[in-house]
């Protein structure tokens, strides 16, 4: 136990006054015999014994009075503990109570039956009071007192040593840094006001206490300062990230800091390696948000606290109440890299908290590449239902550019407004040459349709080029011109096409081929070469007979199956079509199944195989309405899915998502660089025009970047170097950080425990919080309680020390009658 007053405590010499005037002021009777006293001479020892008793009671009262108050102007406070009673002693307490108020009731019967004096009835009845009393606190005592005193004592017994509040003070603040402390408040940030409360508490510090401030980022070392000024100093240097590490790692970072720091101060103090000067407290301020927070934990830090308990950890709470937030999240493109005269389709998601607005309006930025910024069209109104709305526009790709950039904007504001706006680039490539391979020319007319719409095609603009050729004409074509081609549905391809195509990918070519016809013979499809490029070799025609057969994404993750895992229409679009045949083929063992039929076999559908530098696709069942092979097989060609699934396909084999340009804050972002356009250094241009420059080895294929931390648009170009490489890419912050939901109390400390850590959820209430942490719990309610207690007590047996019995039977009760 600590004292806040300690002086005071001489005051407890004044509970000795009452017992000196007690032993000199006693009185002494004279002995005055008469002949009426003799009949008394029978009650006379029992009434003294009486009156002692109650001397002695107020004697004692009145001394706790005179202690009690002494020690509540103490103030005194007891280590942290869990002094309250559990259950199941509240349990044992009333047991206790209850048994010994029965025995009382129980011996008072007994008694009662045995009529005496009355005066000897009351005398009995005052001693079964008095060893009913006894008993029951004695029970008590036993029962819930002792066990109580050891659970306590195992609480309070670690190394901890006593502190008081002029001890100085190592103390590591640690400050989530993550985005969602800029929401404003009040004209705050959530980082100014953590920065304010910082700086005030700093100022309550002891003298020669320390301080180290760090951030939640990754690479942020945690210092002691030498003088507090300096942890001011470094306080002012904090800045948000969008990289945060989680604070799980950032407080165990923090303990080991200061465990280090301890045996540091401990070698050089002198005393063989045991005296700690400092009382240590780590403090986390956070906005709570639950993002910021990894569950379950994984640092372990709810051990270290039970291994180093000489820490205090203090958790406080910066948000701001019921936060407000409109943010647009989880921004994807159609495609990475695409063609002039292409559609490039941006979906975003538009999100609110409770009591935000419901309709906001959101428009698209287009960056030129001199920098200039316009608006495409008109900007876009979306209505918010149940907190989430989906929102997708369209930029038709021009002519005469190389890569688009452009971001998209909430145009409302709110307290958090880094959210309300996401970056995007797109790379923009040359028309691909595509030749459809097939044994008639109609065979393929549909996937020319979809590559080349009448439409583009008059209005000049087509994004594909497209070479319609019969099997019997395939020798007259040079593959090398082409970037991809499209075999369907030949049914005897000789081998110098089957070595063809192989050498096609191997150089870096996309291949797709379509099964569909029953005019297909498997053992031309067998042939060595064409064994070394399909994915799976055709063995029959396989009829769904009891009902159709159905489509299912089987590879999740694939470049061609994303954007249908992602629009739940597309999905279900591409589930509805029936398919009435197959191919049953047999997979190659490095093949991978992207599409299956749906049923108790799940036969694959669609397969890849990477050949080479390029890769081959085949598909199992007919893409086409012809007679003899689409109309008998599915109806596929009628669902817009298939338009979806033949432009991704194209996109695949090509090579359009090769390159991505779009990351997340913090990724390794690699950057292919072609072996014809080599370089040894490289600018990189950074969001607000910042440059750096950088190195690459001439002999590596790529750029790898791991320092593109800060949302925006990102340029590479060589430097020094007549190479004409460019490459752009875009960064935006994890879209969790617009997640402002805040941890739980109770999940909050599953993840550090209970071993001396608080939660304080008001800045103002840190300093008292810190109070109870160094020196204990105070317990001066509980004794200004027992003060007013011991008062009315004194006050009722000073008032009523003399009161008489009750008469019975007209005579009065002798027993009041004092002698001596």
């Amino acid at each position: 136990m600590t004292l806040i007053n300690a002086s005071l405590m001489i005051g407890l010499v004044l509970a000795a006054v009452p017992i000196i005037l007690h032993m000199v002021m006693r009185a002494k009777p004279k002995r005055i015999e008469f002949p009426a006293l003799r009949l008394l001479k029978a009650r006379q020892p029992s009434n003294a014994r009486r009156m002692q008793l109650r001397h002695l009671l107020l004697l004692l009262l009145r001394s706790l009075l005179i202690a009690v108050l002494v020690l509540t102007i103490a103030r005194p406070s007891l280590p942290a503990a869990r002094y309250g009673l559990r259950w199941w002693e509240w349990t044992a307490l009333a047991i206790a109570g209850l048994g010994a108020v029965g025995v009382y009731f129980w011996l008072t019967k007994v008694q009662s039956a045995h009529s005496a004096a009355s005066f000897e009835a009351r005398e009995k009845h005052g001693r079964i009071r008095l060893w009913c009393v006894i008993g029951g606190l004695l029970a008590a005592l036993l029962s819930v007192g002792v066990p109580w005193g050891v659970r306590v004592r195992a609480e309070l017994t670690s190394p901890r040593p006593e502190t008081t509040e002029n001890i100085p003070v190592a103390a590591v603040f640690l400050v989530d840094t993550s985005y969602s402390m800029k929401y404003r408040h009040e004209n705050k940030t959530r980082l100014e006001y953590a920065r304010d409360a910082i700086k005030t508490h700093l100022g309550s510090f002891p003298a020669s206490s320390r301080a180290a401030v760090s951030g939640a980022g990754i690479d942020d070392d945690i210092i002691f300062q030498a003088d507090l000024a300096g942890a001011g100093a470094r306080l002012s240097t904090l800045e948000t990230t969008a990289v945060p590490d989680t604070l799980n790692r950032r407080l165990k970072n923090a303990i080991l800091a200061q465990v280090d720091d301890r045996k540091r101060v401990q070698e050089e103090s002198g005393t063989g390696g045991s005296a700690d000067f400092f009382a240590r407290e780590i403090y986390v301020f956070s906005d709570f948000s639950k993002t910021a927070w990894h569950e379950p934990d994984e640092s372990g830090i709810a051990d270290l606290l039970k291994q180093f308990d000489w820490l205090q950890i203090y958790l406080v709470d910066v948000s701001a109440p019921q936060p407000i937030n409109l943010a647009v999240s989880r921004l994807r493109l159609s495609d990475e890299t695409t063609v002039a005269g292409r559609d490039l389709v941006l979906t975003m998601n538009v999100s609110n908290t409770v009591g935000a607005p419901t309709v906001t309006t959101i428009e698209t930025i287009v960056v030129d590449q001199s920098g200039v910024e316009a608006r495409f069209g008109a900007p876009q109104i979306v209505r918010i239902d149940n907190g989430i709305a989906q929102v997708q526009t369209a930029i038709r790709i021009g002519g005469n550019q190389t890569y688009l950039e452009g971001f998209v904007r909430l145009t409302s504001e709110d307290p958090l407004p880094d959210d309300n706006m996401r970056y995007f680039s797109c790379g923009i490539r040359p028309r691909p040459r595509v030749l459809l391979i097939s044994d008639r020319v109609e065979e393929s007319q549909y996937f020319r349709h979809v590559f080349l719409p009448e439409e583009l095609e008059r209005l000049g603009t087509p994004y594909c080029e497209c070479v319609s050729v019969a099997t019997a004409q395939v020798s007259r074509q040079n593959f090398s011109t082409y970037d991809a081609i499209f075999v369907v549905n030949c049914s005897r391809p000789d081998e110098t096409l089957w070595a063809g195509l192989r050498s096609f990918a191997e150089a870096g070519g996309g291949v797709f081929v379509v099964a569909g016809s029953n005019r297909i013979q498997p053992d031309a499809w067998s042939v060595p070469a064409a064994k070394s490029l399909l994915p799976a070799m055709p063995i029959r025609s396989v009829p769904f007979r009891s009902e159709p057969g159905h489509l299912r994404i089987a590879n999740v993750q694939h470049p061609i199956m994303k954007d249908f895992v992602n629009i739940e229409a597309a999905s279900t679009e591409l589930a509805t079509v029936a398919f009435d045949r197959r191919w049953a083929v047999e997979p190659n063992k490095d093949a991978v199944v992207l599409l299956s039929f749906a049923g108790p076999g799940d036969f694959p559908a669609l397969l890849e195989r990477k050949i080479g530098k390029g890769r081959c696709l085949l598909f199992a069942s007919a893409m086409d309405n012809l007679r003899e092979g689409g109309s008998q097989w599915n109806n596929f060609v009628v669902s817009w899915s298939f338009v979806m699934l033949a432009d991704k396909i194209l996109q695949h084999v090509t090579g359009a998502n090769n390159m991505r340009r779009n990351f997340i804050a913090g990724e390794a972002i690699e950057l292919a660089v072609p072996a014809s356009q080599r370089f040894e250094q490289f600018l990189l241009q950074r969001p607000e025009g910042r440059q750096t420059r950088d190195t690459v080895a001439p002999d590596q294929p790529s750029v790898l970047l791991t320092d593109a931390v800060d949302p925006g648009h990102y340029h590479v170009k060589p430097f020094e170097s007549r190479s004409p490489y460019q490459a752009v890419f875009a960064v935006n912050f994890r879209d969790e950080e617009s997640n402002l939901t805040r941890i739980g109390d109770d999940r909050l400390l599953q993840i550090v425990g209970n071993e001396r850590v608080s939660v304080v959820h008001n800045v103002a209430e840190l300093q008292r919080a810190v109070r109870v942490g160094r020196l204990g719990v105070e317990i001066f309610p509980v004794l200004m309680g027992l003060l007013v207690l011991l008062f009315c007590a004194e006050h009722l047996m000073a008032n009523f020390f003399y009161d008489e019995q009750p008469k019975a039977n007209g005579l009065v009760n002798t027993s009041a009658i004092h002698v001596g």
